[in-house]
Parts: structure tokens; sequence; C-alpha cells
């Protein structure tokens, strides 16, 4: 009987560590990186910030905390949308660019910005980046389950059309950029290569309500991504309907994967790391994944940027570099793990 009365409490008791370590690598990843730099600053700075001065060096430390806040913000959304992938093809080499949703994205942004003349004169400007972005999303989510459809959303059916239609976007953003001129043509690859600048702050309020929405949303379905897991017979018989949750995932998924390519490009390998360390700290269980994945994704994006912002100031890398050259080994890793547990 007493150990009945604290099983209810134990779920409480495991997840107290951490959540409050998450707490604190939120709080320092938001109010401590923007600090570090070339120049670093003393934390009294903030004061000042929060005053309204306007000195040069609160508008730097404000500058590094907006684009911070973004990195932070996509970083989750990536983390949370790689997440859902791999259980959804209970595949843990899956990847938010896997589906040809950020290729989507990517080839609208190219277009648009191929042919911002026009739509400068048009009147179109507010949709010549972002609003290109998630329209080419939106066409690659459609071109994938019009390609799946009558396979009942079976995971490989889903992948392998992903697959596809990412080449085949590949193919279109050369196309274009090899028709492009200088000027718009350096645009097109630096925006292709992943960048955290935040231009608009309307940008982050919707990339913000994007990933916290998706992560409420997707809380709910948790028991049942837990039960995906364990193979589609056993699903069945516990009453789940496979075709409406993997149509569900794959939404969700592709909403987020659209939402932050649009505002930030491509940056690749954060939503393939983030939950395995995830797993590593917290285990199987969604309901602890799902945030634990959030917040290990915001972090890593944020820790990117502030290496990007200072490894080579002035200038700054594209966040995308970073996160290619720290992920592309882990992927190795990853890929040989799972070859020898297969074996």
């Amino acid at each position: 009987m007493k150990s009945a009365e604290k099983n209810p409490r134990t779920p409480l008791k495991r997840l107290a560590v951490p959540v409050l370590f998450f707490l604190l690598a939120a709080a320092a990843a938001l109010f401590l990186l923007p600090l570090i730099g070339r120049t670093f600053y003393p934390p009294s700075l903030w004061r000042e910030f929060f005053t309204g001065s306007e000195t040069p060096a609160v508008q730097i430390l404000a500058e590094r905390f907006w684009n911070t806040a973004l990195a932070f913000t996509a970083g989750a959304g990536l983390a949370l949308a790689g997440l859902i992938l791999q259980t959804l093809f209970r595949n843990p080499l899956a990847s938010p660019f896997t589906l040809g949703i950020a290729g989507g994205a990517s080839l609208g942004a190219v277009l648009a910005i191929a042919l911002t003349p026009i739509l400068f004169t048009a009147g179109f400007v507010p949709f010549t980046g972002v609003g290109g972005a998630l329209l080419g999303s939106a066409l690659a989510i459609g071109l994938v389950l019009f390609l799946a459809r009558g396979h009942d959303m079976a995971s490989e059916t889903v992948l392998l059309a992903g697959v596809g239609v990412n080449f085949f976007f590949s193919g279109l953003i050369l196309f274009v950029q090899y028709l492009s001129e200088e000027g718009r043509l350096f645009r097109m690859i630096r925006w292709t290569m992943g960048q955290v600048s935040l231009t608009n702050p309307c940008l982050l309020l919707f990339l913000a309500a994007a990933v916290l929405l998706s992560a409420l949303v997707l809380a709910l379905f948790a028991e049942e991504m837990d039960i995906l897991l364990t193979g589609d017979e056993r699903a069945v018989s516990l009453g789940v309907s496979l075709y409406r949750l993997r149509v569900f995932l794959f939404l969700l998924s592709s909403v987020l994967v659209g939402a932050v390519v649009s505002v930030c490009g491509p940056i690749g390998f954060v939503g393939l790391t983030a939950p395995h360390f995830a797993r590593r700290l917290c285990g199987g269980n969604h309901r602890d994944l799902i945030p634990a994945s959030l917040f290990f994704g915001a972090v890593f994006l944020s820790l990117c940027y502030t290496a990007a912002r200072t490894l080579l100031y002035p200038d700054i890398l594209p966040v995308g570099v970073i996160t290619s050259l720290l992920g592309g080994p882990f992927f190795i890793w990853l890929l040989t793990r799972t070859a020898k547990t297969a074996s």
C-alpha cells in the first residue's frame, strides 16, 4: 500500500530536476549568451536595456538578445519537428529535412528573390521572403500528400515521396540560381545557408506562437506517439487510428518546419541531434521528450548562433554552417551506431 501511494508522486519527483535544469538553461541562453562575444558586457547592462537606454552598448546587446531569442525559438521548433518525424518513421535518422518541406520553402524563397522587381512593382513586397517560403512549404506538403495517397500514409511511402520531392525542388533551385544575376544569386546562397537575423519582431511572435501551439497540441497525443513506437499491429489493437495519427504528425511537423525555414532559412541537424540528447536524459516517454527536445534544440541553436557571430567577428557566419559542422560528425556517429545495433 505504501508503494502504491508513492507511485503518483514518482513522475513529479523524477521530472523536478530536468525541468529545473531546462529552465536554468533557457534563462542562461536568453540572458547570458547575448553578453558573450568579442566584446563582453557586464550583466548590469541589462538594467540599462530594460530602462530604455539607447547607448551603443545597449543597442548591440539588444540586437544580440533578439537574434538569440529567434535562434532559441527556431531551435525549439526544429527539435520538436525532428522528434515528431523520428517517431512517425520509427527511424532515429529522420530529420525535419527528410520530407522535402525545407526544399519547398527554399524554392519559394529563391523564386521570391529572383522575382523581386516584379513583386515590388505589383505591391507584394511584404511577401517576397517569408511569404514565398510559406507558399513553397505548402506546395511541398500538398505534393507529398498527393504522392502518398492510397497508401494509408505508410511511413515508407511518405518518406520516399518526401525524398523525391526534395530532389525535385533542389533541381529547380539550382535552375533558378543559374538564371539569376550575381547580386540576387548571392542573396539566394546566403539564405539557403540558414541565418538568424531578426528584421521584424512580428516574425518572432509568429514563430513563437507556432512552436508553442504545436507543442501544446502535440502533448495531447503523447500517449498515442508512445504506442506508435510499439508497432502498427499493437497500435491498432489499442484503438489508435494509424492513418489519422500519421496525417496529423506529418502536417504538424510540416507546419513547424515551414514556419522556421520561412523565417530563418534551412538550418540542418538541429532536429536530428536534439531529440537524441533528450532521449539520453529523459528516456522514451513522449510526455518527457516533448519539453526536453524543445529546450535542447533551443539551447543548441542559441549556442551555435553565439559561435557564428563570434568566430569571424566582425563578420557573422550563417548559423547553418555551424550546425552542419557540429551535426555532420554526430550524424556519422549515429549512422555507425545504428548499423551496429541492426547487425
